[in-house]
Protein backbone atom coordinates (compact mmCIF):
# COMPACT_ATOMS: atom_id res chain seq x y z
CA UNK A 1 0.00 0.00 0.00
CA UNK A 2 2.71 2.57 1.01
CA UNK A 3 4.65 1.71 -2.46
CA UNK A 4 1.59 2.24 -4.46
CA UNK A 5 1.47 5.59 -2.99
CA UNK A 6 4.62 6.24 -3.24
CA UNK A 7 4.57 5.53 -7.16
CA UNK A 8 2.06 7.96 -7.04
CA UNK A 9 3.94 10.49 -5.55
CA UNK A 10 6.93 9.63 -8.11
CA UNK A 11 4.20 9.71 -10.88
CA UNK A 12 3.36 13.65 -10.17
CA UNK A 13 7.00 15.17 -10.00
CA UNK A 14 7.36 13.47 -13.45
CA UNK A 15 7.55 16.70 -15.88
CA UNK A 16 10.22 16.20 -18.73
CA UNK A 17 11.27 12.37 -20.26
CA UNK A 18 13.49 11.00 -22.12
CA UNK A 19 12.86 10.13 -25.85
CA UNK A 20 15.54 7.38 -26.25
CA UNK A 21 16.73 5.52 -23.64
CA UNK A 22 19.40 3.16 -23.66
CA UNK A 23 19.97 -0.07 -21.60
CA UNK A 24 23.28 -1.73 -20.95
CA UNK A 25 22.78 -5.79 -20.08
CA UNK A 26 23.79 -8.67 -20.47
CA UNK A 27 20.26 -10.89 -19.87
CA UNK A 28 16.43 -9.60 -20.87
CA UNK A 29 13.71 -10.79 -18.24
CA UNK A 30 9.96 -9.83 -17.14
CA UNK A 31 11.86 -6.30 -15.82
CA UNK A 32 12.40 -5.49 -19.72
CA UNK A 33 8.68 -5.71 -20.62
CA UNK A 34 7.16 -3.93 -18.21
CA UNK A 35 9.83 -1.13 -18.93
CA UNK A 36 8.39 -1.12 -22.34
CA UNK A 37 4.97 -0.79 -20.77
CA UNK A 38 6.22 2.00 -18.49
CA UNK A 39 7.86 3.88 -21.50
CA UNK A 40 4.49 3.75 -23.76
CA UNK A 41 2.59 5.16 -20.52
CA UNK A 42 5.13 8.20 -20.60
CA UNK A 43 5.37 8.53 -24.22
CA UNK A 44 9.40 7.49 -24.57
CA UNK A 45 9.61 6.85 -28.27
CA UNK A 46 13.25 4.52 -28.62
CA UNK A 47 14.52 2.07 -25.91
CA UNK A 48 17.97 0.52 -26.83
CA UNK A 49 18.70 -2.63 -24.98
CA UNK A 50 22.82 -3.46 -25.38
CA UNK A 51 24.41 -6.51 -24.40
CA UNK A 52 25.16 -9.82 -25.89
CA UNK A 53 21.83 -10.93 -25.40
CA UNK A 54 19.92 -13.98 -26.94
CA UNK A 55 16.20 -12.74 -27.50
CA UNK A 56 13.14 -14.39 -28.20
CA UNK A 57 10.95 -12.23 -30.68
CA UNK A 58 7.90 -13.34 -28.88
CA UNK A 59 9.06 -11.31 -25.58
CA UNK A 60 8.19 -7.79 -27.12
CA UNK A 61 5.02 -8.66 -29.21
CA UNK A 62 2.87 -6.09 -29.27
CA UNK A 63 6.26 -3.48 -29.51
CA UNK A 64 8.09 -2.31 -32.95
CA UNK A 65 11.11 -4.34 -32.61
CA UNK A 66 14.63 -3.93 -33.96
CA UNK A 67 16.95 -6.42 -33.78
CA UNK A 68 19.97 -5.62 -34.86
CA UNK A 69 23.13 -7.76 -35.12
CA UNK A 70 26.85 -6.71 -36.74
CA UNK A 71 25.74 -6.38 -40.89
CA UNK A 72 21.84 -6.89 -40.25
CA UNK A 73 18.86 -5.51 -38.96
CA UNK A 74 15.58 -7.71 -37.91
CA UNK A 75 12.33 -5.70 -38.18
CA UNK A 76 8.95 -6.40 -36.95
CA UNK A 77 5.75 -4.21 -36.72
CA UNK A 78 4.00 -3.22 -33.85
CA UNK A 79 3.33 -0.04 -31.45
CA UNK A 80 5.73 2.05 -29.52
CA UNK A 81 7.94 2.66 -28.96
CA UNK A 82 10.43 1.00 -30.87
CA UNK A 83 12.51 -1.32 -29.15
CA UNK A 84 16.45 -1.73 -30.63
CA UNK A 85 18.30 -5.02 -29.44
CA UNK A 86 21.92 -3.95 -30.26
CA UNK A 87 24.36 -7.13 -30.15
CA UNK A 88 27.58 -5.51 -31.10
CA UNK A 89 29.76 -2.67 -29.62
CA UNK A 90 29.93 0.78 -30.59
CA UNK A 91 33.96 0.05 -31.37
CA UNK A 92 32.46 -2.32 -34.07
CA UNK A 93 29.94 -0.19 -35.47
CA UNK A 94 32.58 2.56 -35.82
CA UNK A 95 34.85 0.28 -37.69
CA UNK A 96 31.93 -0.66 -39.70
CA UNK A 97 31.13 2.71 -40.85
CA UNK A 98 34.70 3.61 -41.66
CA UNK A 99 35.14 0.37 -43.83
CA UNK A 100 32.08 1.14 -45.57
CA UNK A 101 33.27 4.58 -46.02
CA UNK A 102 36.79 3.73 -47.30
CA UNK A 103 35.09 1.17 -50.03
CA UNK A 104 32.91 4.43 -51.62
CA UNK A 105 36.09 6.38 -52.01
CA UNK A 106 38.13 3.54 -53.01
CA UNK A 107 35.39 2.78 -55.42
CA UNK A 108 35.35 6.57 -56.64
CA UNK A 109 31.34 6.62 -55.96
CA UNK A 110 32.65 9.44 -52.91
CA UNK A 111 35.64 11.78 -52.73
CA UNK A 112 37.41 11.95 -48.90
CA UNK A 113 36.77 15.56 -48.99
CA UNK A 114 32.87 14.88 -49.10
CA UNK A 115 33.25 12.46 -45.72
CA UNK A 116 31.85 14.37 -42.87
CA UNK A 117 29.78 14.14 -39.62
CA UNK A 118 26.87 13.73 -41.23
CA UNK A 119 27.66 11.47 -43.76
CA UNK A 120 28.94 9.18 -41.13
CA UNK A 121 25.75 9.14 -39.28
CA UNK A 122 24.18 8.13 -42.52
CA UNK A 123 25.86 4.66 -41.76
CA UNK A 124 25.20 4.29 -37.96
CA UNK A 125 22.69 1.78 -37.31
CA UNK A 126 20.76 3.69 -34.75
CA UNK A 127 20.31 7.12 -35.81
CA UNK A 128 18.75 9.00 -32.60
CA UNK A 129 21.24 9.96 -29.95
CA UNK A 130 19.95 8.35 -26.91
CA UNK A 131 19.16 11.38 -24.14
CA UNK A 132 20.17 8.49 -21.41
CA UNK A 133 22.19 5.78 -20.74
CA UNK A 134 21.72 3.41 -17.84
CA UNK A 135 23.77 1.07 -16.65
CA UNK A 136 24.09 -1.18 -13.41
CA UNK A 137 27.70 -1.10 -11.90
CA UNK A 138 30.60 1.07 -12.90
CA UNK A 139 32.04 0.98 -16.05
CA UNK A 140 31.42 3.23 -18.85
CA UNK A 141 29.35 1.37 -21.69
CA UNK A 142 30.97 0.78 -25.09
CA UNK A 143 27.75 1.12 -26.94
CA UNK A 144 26.43 3.86 -29.15
CA UNK A 145 29.67 5.62 -28.47
CA UNK A 146 28.87 8.11 -31.91
CA UNK A 147 25.32 8.86 -30.93
CA UNK A 148 25.45 8.48 -26.64
CA UNK A 149 28.02 11.24 -26.60
CA UNK A 150 25.65 13.90 -24.66
CA UNK A 151 23.27 11.14 -22.90
CA UNK A 152 23.04 11.18 -19.62
CA UNK A 153 24.38 8.26 -17.41
CA UNK A 154 23.13 6.73 -14.67
CA UNK A 155 24.75 4.14 -13.19
CA UNK A 156 22.60 2.24 -10.80
CA UNK A 157 22.34 -1.07 -8.69
CA UNK A 158 19.47 -2.50 -10.77
CA UNK A 159 18.06 -5.81 -10.51
CA UNK A 160 16.85 -6.11 -14.57
CA UNK A 161 14.96 -9.25 -13.75
CA UNK A 162 12.58 -7.58 -11.20
CA UNK A 163 12.82 -3.99 -12.03
CA UNK A 164 9.73 -1.93 -9.80
CA UNK A 165 7.78 0.52 -10.87
CA UNK A 166 9.36 2.80 -8.33
CA UNK A 167 12.54 2.04 -9.58
CA UNK A 168 11.91 2.88 -13.43
CA UNK A 169 10.01 6.50 -11.86
CA UNK A 170 13.14 7.06 -9.72
CA UNK A 171 15.47 6.93 -13.31
CA UNK A 172 13.04 9.67 -14.37
CA UNK A 173 12.98 11.65 -11.56
CA UNK A 174 17.23 11.64 -12.20
CA UNK A 175 16.74 12.37 -15.46
CA UNK A 176 14.68 15.71 -15.29
CA UNK A 177 16.05 17.19 -12.04
CA UNK A 178 19.69 16.86 -14.51
CA UNK A 179 20.75 19.91 -16.59
CA UNK A 180 21.67 18.99 -20.11
CA UNK A 181 24.45 21.32 -21.36
CA UNK A 182 25.43 18.97 -24.41
CA UNK A 183 29.09 19.49 -24.16
CA UNK A 184 29.11 23.29 -23.06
Amino acid sequence: MLLRIYEKLLEREIQKVPKHIVVVTNSIGEGFLNLAKWCRKFEVDEITICGNTQIDESFFDGFKLRIIRNGSVEEKDGLKPTINILTFTGREEIINVVRKVAKMVERGELEVDEVDENLFEKFLTIKSPPDMIIKAGNDIPDFLIWQGIYAELYFADIDWQNLRYADFLRILREYQRRERRYGR
